[in-house]
């Protein structure tokens, strides 16, 4: 988000162009009821769908539609397309796939694991990193008893390494804990996959995207709030 002014010479662009800067990706919020009530919370911006739909244009930009909060459903028919496009868009590379399998297979098949996602390797998950843990922790322990929770395989999608401190109280009160890097022999297939257009090698892209189909595929499901990861996963994973 760093300003193009302190980099670049906007002089002429200035006297030609008229143009605004976008402080954040949270600018406008999408509201598909134009009565919601509902405020703009950490946007800046109220759009409503139905204005834009008056519009003369063919084709309409929009700067940036991250956030899982940014589309304001109210609208029964919003919340039903909503909830069909969301049940129908399941990863189906083949690879993909059968790398997750195998994983699977070696931590005891769907139901012999628990699946937990913690999320605490940047923005403002970082500065919650203990808590997060502690309360993943908590809740696991709260759901089984402890003499079974202790020694129940779990698989943890994660965003940093396994050594990290913050992790250490995790991996002590879970003895059978794994992390995707515990399967590295499987990922190799994945190395082998490249972008037809550009010929840039996928892994590092796809490497998430095996995490979060592994974790999903538990008994259960615990994620980390706020997470698009976790939201994600937790769908994928009632679908099982």
């Amino acid at each position: 988000m760093y300003n193009w002014e302190e980099l670049m010479d906007f002089t002429f662009l200035k006297h030609n162009i008229k143009y605004i800067y976008h402080e954040d990706q949270y600018q406008q919020r999408y509201y598909d009821n134009a009565t919601s009530t509902i405020e703009l919370g950490i946007f800046k911006e109220r759009v409503n769908l139905i204005d834009l739909s008056k519009r003369s244009e063919k084709l309409i930009s929009f700067g940036s539609v991250f956030s899982s909060t940014r589309i304001v459903r109210q609208l029964s028919e919003s919340i039903e397309f909503w909830n069909k496009l969301m049940n129908n868009m399941l990863p189906n590379n083949p690879t993909m796939i059968n790398i997750m399998d195998k994983i699977i297979d070696k931590i005891g098949g769907t139901n012999g694991f628990i699946g937990v996602h913690a999320r605490l390797g940047n923005g403002r998950f970082r500065i919650n990193q203990n808590n997060t843990i502690e309360e993943l922790i908590k809740r696991i322990k709260t759901d089984f008893k402890d003499n079974v929770c202790l020694t129940s395989k779990i698989f943890l999608a994660i965003d940093l390494k396994r050594d990290h401190i913050f992790l250490q109280s995790f991996f002590q009160t879970f003895s059978c804990a794994y992390i995707l890097d515990d399967f590295n022999d499987l990922l190799e297939p994945l190395k082998f996959l490249k972008n037809p257009k550009d010929g840039m090698i996928l892994y590092e892209f796809l490497i998430p995207l095996v995490d979060l189909l592994v974790v999903s595929k538990g008994n259960k499901f615990y994620g980390t709030e706020g997470s698009t990861f976790s939201n994600y996963a937790q769908r994928l994973n009632e679908d099982n």
